[in-house]
């Protein structure tokens, strides 16, 4: 196993359950995971409840209306999620390893898993590839009153006071608003999709504006607790694996397309591939199907709508049925259940906007940034 992030140490922690002999490599294997994980809690599978660190019972999605989506939404504690997945019996080596040397692994294991997650190397500069990326800042609940609005928490709020332009026509952006329990909310401007991704510096100078316009207190916009960055490659790593190596997680396609989530399916994922490690049938971690086809028709009208569109599409996301929304948000949702879930969204969007979104998604449009 290289890497032991969530889908590293999820998938060597069941297989060390099963019985079987595991070398784990990563550069810093103590490390507690720094980033914000937030997921579902009917998502959790055999986790213990230990591992939330806080609960939003009902959060919202917010466009042109507010739409509460009836779903508890947890945010993870790393260290407790990590003590939950123990390494013991685990061969652990300290090291950073290129391609080559993943492959080499293949004389020493019979299965050698890949999930050093999408930038193994670091960013590249100036990457054109789409991405995910956000700034947040984790201020006092008292100070995030103004920000939600009568809300618990905000999964996304479109609406567009991140600029004083009545009818803005940059790329679009969120914000999402979670507490993180001990009196604590992340306030976080986010961009779904660009390519490249937007920067850090415009999504701060978007967050503080949209911030400031609800009457948050500046000193703790620009003094926060805690700042927290984010970058997630929209389409993982982007090349294969070395020759004979399985990768997992979002080194693979074990991220969503659409939504960029990846921790959740991760974790679901790992007993059942830690099942085919155990039998000598693990080739594939997330086989490519008709429901990669359809993420990637989505991704691609997320990185062309214009804000108006994407106004839209989410306003009638909103809208859909539970049941559709959990289909549109997960990765291991089905094609046909994805399908009732985005003919569900285009059909409960304006005239002018499905014609937007055919646009985007058959045409070419608006590549990001």
């Amino acid at each position: 196993m290289v890497g032991l992030g969530p889908a590293g140490r999820a998938l060597a922690s069941r297989c060390l359950a099963r019985g079987l002999s595991v070398l784990a490599v990563d550069p810093r294997p103590d490390t507690v995971w720094t980033p914000t994980y937030g997921v579902w809690a009917d998502e959790l599978g055999d986790l213990p409840a230990s591992v939330v660190r806080a609960r939003t019972g009902d959060p919202w999605i917010r466009v042109h209306g507010d739409h509460p989506l009836g779903r508890e939404y947890v945010v993870l504690d790393n260290a407790a999620v990590q003590a939950a997945l123990p390494l013991d019996g685990a061969e652990v080596r300290r090291a950073r390893l290129t391609d080559d040397e993943v492959a080499a692994l293949r004389a020493q294991a019979r299965t050698v898993v890949d999930a050093r997650g999408a930038r193994p190397e670091g960013r590249v500069a100036d990457d054109p590839a789409p991405a995910q990326t956000a700034y947040g800042i984790v201020v006092p609940a008292a100070a995030a009153v103004p920000a939600l609005q009568g809300a618990e928490g905000l999964l996304m709020d479109w609406r567009t006071d991140w600029t004083d332009d009545p009818e803005p026509t940059g790329t679009p952006t969120f914000l999402y608003a979670i507490p993180l329990g001990q009196d604590r909310v992340l306030l976080e401007e986010t961009c779904l999709a660009a390519a490249p991704g937007m920067p850090v510096e415009e999504l701060r100078s978007r967050l503080r504006h949209r911030l400031l316009s609800r009457g948050v207190d500046p000193a703790a916009v620009d003094t926060p607790l805690e700042r927290e960055v984010v970058r997630i490659p929209m389409r993982g790593r982007g090349r294969p694996a070395p020759e004979g190596v399985v990768a997992v997680g979002v080194a693979g396609r074990g991220g969503n397309l659409v939504t960029g989530y990846s921790v959740a399916h991760a974790l679901r994922s790992a007993d059942g591939l830690a099942a085919k490690v155990a039998d000598g049938t693990l080739t594939d971690a997330d086989p490519a199907g008709p429901a990669d086809l359809l993420r990637e028709a989505g991704l691609r009208a997320l990185l062309r709508l214009d804000t108006a569109g994407t106004l839209a599409l989410f306003e009638a996301f909103g809208r859909l049925p539970r049941r559709q929304q959990r289909d549109f948000m997960s990765r291991d949702s089905d094609a046909a259940g994805l399908a009732r879930a985005m003919w569900g969204m285009f059909g409960g969007m304006p005239w002018a906007a499905r014609a937007e979104l055919v646009r985007a998604t058959l045409g070419p449009g608006r590549a990001g940034g």
